[in-house]
């Protein structure tokens, strides 16, 4: 279908025309699309039992639906949130076998995640959508609640505004307001992306200008430890490569707040040998390196060549907040199982999963030996579609010369056999220049070419060309088997799934079963006993200072949106 774009005198977007059909925001010279709204602010759920809204608008009427549930005794002081970011079970059973080996059907070796006391499953879908992205998912996780994709921390409304949606309380908030406990997060990534930022952040849009905010948020929340990439979302908008409109510098401002700054690995490992109150650790421009190309490939580091592993920021982080007597929650996050399973890339997202396995393990060491009343949770915000099918003869793979013969270079069932990775050194990472490896791909892709062999550079297997298409890169794999394209875009996307839930020490018992992610708030919550609406502070929410006007954050926001014609709040109940 045509769409007709309108735009201001500024050139900015202000509405969509598709085919004549449907029309969304203001169209040049037209009218507002003919809808209402109404949001209430500032709600709170005084008893548990589920709370209905009745909605109608232009003859059809909805619901929705809130279940404010009892408080449960739970004897945690702290918890931790292990996230791997894209993470499943196959995965997960690849990774193990790589890292720990297999003879005659049997691991040498378990994971750490594998000792879990108790196992769930939990589904992902977001309020509109089936397949999920990581801000609305980690967001259902902190919060309780379900949003919209892309989507932190609040319920999505049409406000040009995209920062001012009714906010949800979120755990950290909650900890903070009623017990004084201390907050961490520790990722991978650039630390404003949406897995760490659903720990603190409030906006209906992921992206550039959200993330920016979301920076100053956390500095405005208090968030005691925070550690990962970013470093251009810190600087003013005069410095050379950086992501903020405005000349804030949040490194200065974060130090003014009495914050410890460290850049380098070197440079923590000195700000722990007398413990800071509140750090933060910023390394890369954007998201740190993978381990593979810390470790091995490190021509990829470029400038930077010092940066912390996974395990030693994890560490770091729980040696800082466990000076608070009153407890703490750390959330970390192996964010590039996901970033390198988008561009198809098995090895590097692999070896960030067992990193992350490491990191776990480390743990529930620290828990064992400091604070063994820590309810320690791993799991995924969602799903991508990794298999492992068969094993490939890397050398008869090499030497063909057409497909068939390529083809042929891949076993099956019992012509698979075992891959044959090594670990000569015993760290638990394997050479994954292996004679026999992994037949492993991602069920959706674009159009690209695959080898099933480690590249000494991240991968990068689809291109666009002249004509915006995305097409196979001749670069990237150029003996590898071609692979038609099954997704709009270049990258592979995620899937729907349920993802696995693993649980250690107090209250690890309430993550049996199958449910919604959202749960895990609920657990959590368990977890440490948390009653917010019988402990200090419950009324006395303030929206901070960077709010907008008239935004106050709420346990509860609602929101209804009509169509053309009459809104009816027709009744909200109390079943």
């Amino acid at each position: 279908m045509a769409a007709t774009l309108g735009f201001n005198a500024d050139g900015e977007l202000t509405g969509v025309d598709i085919g004549g059909l449907a029309q969304f925001g203001i169209l040049a010279g037209a009218l507002p699309t003919k809808s209402q709204s109404v949001i209430w602010r500032g709600v709170m759920l005084p008893e548990a039992g589920d709370y209905t809204v009745e909605v109608t608008a232009a003859g059809t009427t909805r619901e929705a639906v809130w279940t404010a549930r009892e408080p449960m005794a739970g004897t945690a002081r702290n918890v931790i949130l292990f996230i791997a970011d894209g993470m499943t079970v196959p995965m997960i059973t690849a990774a193990r076998i790589a890292s720990r080996g297999i003879v005659q059907g049997t691991l040498n070796d378990n994971f750490y995640m594998d000792g879990a006391e108790a196992i769930g499953l939990a589904h992902t879908s977001s309020v509109d959508s089936l397949m999920a992205d990581s801000a609305n998912t980690l967001s259902s996780v902190n919060t309780g609640h379900i949003g919209s994709v892309n989507s932190t921390g609040s319920y999505s409304d049409t406000s040009p505004n995209r920062l001012d949606d009714p906010r949800t309380e979120t755990f950290a908030e909650i900890i903070q307001r009623t017990r004084g406990m201390s907050v961490g997060v520790v990722t991978t990534s650039d630390w404003s992306d949406a897995t760490p930022a659903a720990v603190w952040a409030h906006g209906r849009d992921r992206g550039d200008a959200n993330r920016a905010a979301y920076v100053v948020q956390a500095l405005d929340a208090g968030i005691d430890v925070i550690m990962g990439g970013g470093a251009r979302r810190m600087l003013p908008n005069t410095a050379e490569g950086s992501r903020r409109s405005d000349d804030r510098d949040m490194f200065a401002e974060f130090e003014g707040a009495g914050y410890t700054i460290v850049t380098t690995a070197t440079e923590l490992d000195a700000a722990m040998g007398e413990l800071p109150e509140q750090l933060l650790g910023v390394f890369t421009p954007s998201d740190l390196n993978v381990w593979l190309d810390r470790n091995v490939y490190t021509d990829n580091l470029g400038d930077f060549t010092d940066q912390p592993g996974l395990v030693d920021m994890t560490v770091a982080a729980l040696d800082i907040l466990n000076q608070n007597e009153n407890g703490f929650y750390l959330e970390v996050e192996a964010a590039s199982v996901d970033k390198q399973m988008h561009p198809l890339d098995q090895e590097r997202a692999l070896s960030d999963l067992i990193e992350f396995d490491f990191a776990v393990g480390a743990a529930l060491e620290w828990a064992a030996e400091n604070a063994p009343d820590t309810l320690i949770i791993v799991t995924a915000d969602h799903g991508h579609g990794y298999e492992v099918y068969g094993t490939v003869d890397v050398e008869r793979f090499n030497a063909a010369t057409d497909d068939a013969g390529r083809i042929a270079a891949i076993g099956i069932y019992n012509g698979a056999g075992y891959p044959t990775y090594t670990d000569e050194d015993g760290d638990g990472f394997p050479n994954w220049e292996a004679s026999r490896v992994f037949a492993g791909t991602v069920n959706n892709h674009p159009a690209y070419s695959e080898d099933f062999q480690v590249s000494p550079i991240p991968r990068a297997p689809s291109i666009t060309n002249e004509s915006g298409a995305n097409i196979d890169n001749p670069d990237d794999d150029p003996n590898g088997l071609p692979m038609n394209a099954n997704v709009p875009g270049g990258s592979g996307v995620h899937t729907l799934q349920d993802v696995p839930v693993f649980a250690f020490g107090p209250g690890a018992e309430n993550i049996m079963g199958i449910y919604h992610q959202r749960d895990i708030f609920f657990h959590m919550a368990a977890g440490i006993g948390l009653n917010p609406a019988a402990e200090d502070g419950m009324i006395s929410v303030a929206a901070p200072e960077t709010a907008a006007a008239g935004f106050d954050p709420s346990l509860l926001a609602i929101v209804g949106a009509g169509l053309a014609g009459g809104f009816v709040i027709g009744r909200a109940r109390r079943k």
